[in-house]
């Protein structure tokens, strides 16, 4: 999830008068947030990725004012569009099958120094990363609009016919060549695959502000000299752009500036009316009406709260113009949010307002009695176990990707569950395995001494088939196939489980360097780990040393061995001889 870094001095200014940082780590997490550690100067909190508009100390400023009543209590109050600017933005027919889809704005008058100029940049990146796709869906580019003049165009050039000077890079540089040796070209050249001619952004005299997605001109780089910016936004998104434009502009708002709007002009023809682009003023920064119904949200929430408190814990979420009639509530989503696509959404955010604090539990109606799940039981001894031979217990998200699951552990793609509209390009996917996710935290610490010892009890998913899992990984100059074959014999003779120890080829670990553990049975096809089976015993998992284009790609330093057990079919078996 992202983690904000933010300068407390910063934040103090941001924020107002009577800022307490004591008061702000304590009521910070209310709004879904972690506090990640206290450096110097530097605070970092982590929020959950349904929340871009936090992604930077701007957007958390102004939501932590709203949530302690301090911000703004009228929409009027709020900076808004301040009026239009004299600037054109005219797109060519040669943009639509390359690139099609642009917003724009520009911002007078903004405050810029070091730390503006770090948290614009921290935030496009962002921005990028996760609603962007790594760019393929949207891309920003901010400019200092000092050195352009307009109108603009926005159109498609073939590789070698436009050049310029890219940014942090001296003499011009032609479409092709960029693509081809600068390091933003090698990034996401990816993105405009297959594509012959590519998105181009000049201005009157034929000046180059822009080549999206790749790279802006180092003629409107941002300065702390700069005082108006021009923001484009392209992509194939129409509502992700206009959500990462509005973001992008209240940080700018944020910071002293005034919004103005752009208009932009599409061709009338029939390709892009038919993608709904239509010519008009830019940013779309409006404040959309939403309604909750009340008797709804209450019963699901188990809360009756009065009209005076469903307003103003909604005006502590940033909503404004709440008015209550007919057993709802009506008010206004902010433009920076994008979050909320359902009453419920607006029901969490009331919640939240409301304070989850002060919710109180109940007693149960039921008289019950229970004992705790043999998985439960089982997982306990073998934590310590392992805590006992030097590992720490991790725990990580069961979400991952197709890149760390299949290409990364060198394995044929299995059958698995995919998230239809995954958040960020790191998490489309549940996982099959939990080594990546371990090599994930390794690689988070490398700057940590050695030996790092860690495991986890996991939940993977192969298949339709939720599996638990216990994996763990050692990172050690003398981590070794021996080394993590002691480990896992420790365990098995723990738990007393008769089995025999097999060769086994997996891409995830050296070759000849990794072993099967077979136990008697025939229920193999159920397992997590379809690529060992035999159709006459189970498998209970597997060990080795990792393959060094593994532990070359988490860019780490030592080697590093690892297992990963079928913790259900452990269970099962104990169950079964205790049962006996």
């Amino acid at each position: 999830m992202p983690v904000i870094n933010m300068d407390i001095t910063d934040l103090e200014r941001l924020v107002g008068e009577g800022f307490s940082l004591d008061e702000f780590v304590d009521r910070i997490p209310m709004i879904g947030a972690s506090v990640e550690k206290f450096e110097g100067n530097e605070i970092s909190v982590e929020f959950f990725p349904d929340r871009p508009d936090l992604f930077c100390i701007e957007g958390v400023a102004r939501a932590y004012r709203d949530f302690i009543g301090k911000g703004a209590d009228d929409i009027d109050e709020r900076p808004g569009i301040s009026g239009p600017s004299d600037i054109d933005l005219v797109v060519d027919p040669s943009i639509l099958k390359v690139r099609p889809f642009i917003g724009a704005a520009y911002i007078t008058g903004v405050n810029i120094d070091e730390r503006t100029l770090v948290s614009i940049m921290n935030l496009q990146e962002k921005l990028h990363i996760t609603i962007g796709r790594k760019r393929k869906k949207v891309a920003i580019g901010i400019h200092d609009a000092g050195p352009i003049r307009p109108p603009f165009r926005y159109w498609a050039a073939a590789p070698d016919e436009v050049e310029f000077v890219p940014l942090q890079k001296e003499g011009k540089w032609n479409l092709g060549r960029i693509l081809a040796e600068h390091e933003k070209g090698i990034d996401y050249a990816w993105v405009l695959e297959g594509c012959h001619r590519y998105p181009i952004i000049t201005d009157s005299n034929d000046q180059v502000l822009s080549f999206p997605p790749i790279i802006n001109g180092e003629l409107t780089r941002v300065s702390e000299q700069t005082r108006d910016i021009f923001v484009d936004c392209t992509g194939w998104d129409l509502n992700a752009i206009t959500l990462a434009v509005n973001i992008v502009c209240s940080q700018l708002m944020d910071r002293g500036g005034k919004l103005h709007s752009v208009k932009i002009t599409y061709p009338d023809q029939k390709g892009f009316s038919e993608l709904g682009l239509t010519s008009g003023s830019w940013p779309r920064f409006e404040w959309k009406e939403t309604s909750l119904d009340l008797e709804w949200s209450g019963s699901w929430l188990g809360m009756d709260p009065g009209p005076e408190e469903v307003i103003g814990s909604l005006s502590r979420m940033g909503y404004r113009g709440a008015v209550i009639g007919e057993g709802k509530v009506t008010c206004k989503i902010p433009p920076w949010r994008g979050d909320i696509l359902h009453p419920a959404d607006v029901a969490e955010d009331l919640a939240i307002g409301y304070g989850l604090e002060n919710f109180a539990g109940g007693e149960p109606n039921a008289y019950m009695t229970g004992n705790e799940r043999k998985l439960s039981t089982v997982s306990r001894d073998l934590r310590r176990t392992l805590i006992g031979l030097g590992f720490l217990e991790v725990r990580t998200i069961a979400l991952s990707n197709e890149g760390s699951q299949f290409d990364l552990m060198g394995r044929e793609p299995l059958d698995h569950v995919s998230i239809t509209n995954p958040i960020t390009t790191e998490h489309t996917m549940m996982r099959c395995s939990s080594i990546p996710s371990l090599l994930g935290i390794l690689k988070a610490n490398k700057h940590r001494d050695l030996p790092q010892r860690i495991f986890e009890t996991a939940d993977i998913m192969v298949g339709n088939w939720t599996h638990s899992v216990l994996s763990g990984l050692s990172e050690d100059s003398k981590a070794s196939f021996t080394e993590i074959k002691g480990v896992v014999q420790r365990i098995l003779s723990d738990l007393e489980l008769d089995h025999e120890l097999e060769p086994a080829s997996l891409g995830c670990y050296i070759r000849g360097r990794s072993a099967a553990i077979m136990v008697k049975g025939k229920d193999a096809s159920s397992g997590p780990f379809p690529e060992l089976e035999d159709g006459k015993r189970m498998v209970l998992g597997h060990f080795g040393e990792i393959h060094p284009r593994m532990i070359t790609a988490m860019e780490l330093s030592a080697p590093v061995s690892g297992f990963e057990m079928d913790l259900d079919l452990i269970v099962k078996i104990i169950t079964s001889v205790e049962e006996g």
